[in-house]
């Protein structure tokens, strides 16, 4: 039989008003037709007590349990164990925890502090202060290091579990606004210079670093997009591209298309040379083997294409000197998988598989650990100079017309992509280096 409108008010005011007296008054003047048969004192008791169990446990499963957290004692011990004036844990301990020295997870707790108001601490309705901002970076960051569960942090910090969630996706976006335009820029003039000089003391004049991919698991993407995003192994991914220097800076990071896609697909959308098709890279001029080049290249596997811009390895040598070349371009190319291989020791996080559902939020984590990398690799290189980036100064852009525009934008892609340009660069350089070091 179904149940009539008047049986869903006679539950709302069963809420309110729980004794016999009314229930049968409501009985009888709203809903007799329905219920003429139930005159048994006992029925009704029955109907009265399955409705008040019924209640109960509703508002049961729905009760929110207060856990009265100790939000100062959890910054007090912080405060105590690494940032007093004589700290429980030694510096070395502060790094291998948190992955950096003291002075630069300050900075970081400043950035972030000044960017985002999340990070400020404010009183909560009862006049309490809430968390501080040292505990919900600290919180965000033993995620990052451990690869943690959000729920794993609550002992040590005092937070609790969609706090510290969204304490994680706070800081991350944070640390893109604070320092996302310094330590993810492209490579200004004088890092070109640094660059080319670094390139030409291991033999391989104009290079700029190394070019590689990078897959990172995802088992929490949805099942609508698990094709799409699964492609050499068992589980959706989603890829890094990222090009890396000798000293293991990230230039250029690219990330978040599917898994499926190939080192040439992925290259195919990549933004890493939009910057010298429209004229705004910094000039670069170098000479080979007697020959004068205008355009630096990377370092690179033989899936990339034959471009002047990728320099890679002889498959097969035949000859002393492409055996040698060889060995040296795939000595020096393994910049690029040293610095994924520290990237992922660093951060835990994203060693393991990524199991955020939201595709914006593991890209701004893998951002931020990208930023905080670079961090850590200018604050601990061993080379005192080259260190204050800022006030560098960029490139005038000059004005063309767009008739000009145009044409410069079709003329360097097509050079971009001369595979004579390509093969000529790469007999230069295996003369070069068997002349400089093959012959000894």
């Amino acid at each position: 039989m179904d149940i009539p409108h008047s049986s869903v008010r006679l539950h709302q005011t069963l809420d309110e008003e729980d004794d016999d007296c009314t229930l049968l008054r409501y009985l009888i003047e709203e809903d007799q037709p329905n219920y003429e048969l139930l005159d048994d004192d006992e029925e009704i008791g029955s109907i009265v007590a399955a409705m008040d169990e019924e209640s109960t446990f509703h508002r049961t499963i729905h009760e929110r349990r207060l856990v009265p957290r100790d939000h100062a004692d959890g910054e007090a011990r912080i405060m105590r164990h690494y940032f007093g004036a004589n700290p429980v844990y030694t510096p070395e301990m502060f790094r291998r925890r948190f992955r950096m020295k003291r002075h630069v997870f300050v900075r970081i707790l400043n950035g972030v502090h000044s960017v985002d108001r999340y990070f400020q601490q404010r009183e909560n309705c009862t006049g309490l202060l809430g968390l501080s901002p040292l505990q919900k970076v600290v919180a965000a960051m033993r995620i990052l290091v451990y690869g943690l569960p959000a729920d794993a942090v609550d002992e040590y910090v005092q937070i609790g579990e969609s706090t510290a969630r969204e304490a994680l996706y706070h800081f991350c976006s944070a640390v893109i606004a604070a320092f996302g335009k310094e330590y993810l820029r492209s490579p200004t003039p004088a890092d070109v210079v640094r660059l080319l000089q670094v390139g030409q003391s291991r033999g391989f004049p104009g290079m700029l670093g190394s070019i590689e991919c990078m897959h990172w698991d995802w088992r929490n993407c949805p099942t609508a997009w698990k094709g799409m995003f699964t492609g050499r192994g068992k589980h959706p991914s989603m890829i890094l591209e990222a090009v890396a220097s000798q000293d293991l800076w990230i230039w250029h990071a690219y990330f978040g298309l599917p898994g499926s896609c190939n080192d040439i697909n992925v290259l195919q959308r990549s933004p890493v040379f939009s910057a010298y098709v429209r004229g705004k890279a910094p000039p670069i001029q170098f000479t080979v083997n007697g020959r004068t080049y205008d355009m630096g290249y990377y370092l690179a596997d033989g899936i990339y294409p034959e471009w002047p811009a990728f320099v890679k390895s002889v498959h097969h040598p035949m000859e002393r000197k492409t055996e040698h070349f060889a060995a040296m371009q795939e000595g020096a190319r393994k910049d690029i998988e040293r610095a994924f291989g520290v990237l992922q020791t660093r951060w835990a996080v994203i060693r393991g598989p990524a199991y955020g559902w939201e595709r914006e939020r593991l890209s701004d984590i893998m951002t931020a650990c990208i930023i905080m990398h670079n961090m850590i690799v200018e604050d601990e290189k061993d080379e005192a100079t080259n260190t204050n980036f800022d006030n560098i100064g960029t490139l005038a852009n000059p004005s063309l017309g767009s008739d000009a525009e145009r044409k410069a934008f079709v003329a360097a892609h097509h050079k971009l992509r001369d595979r004579a340009v390509h093969l000529q660069l790469q007999r230069d350089l295996i003369e070069h280096n068997w002349m400089r070091y093959g012959s000894n």
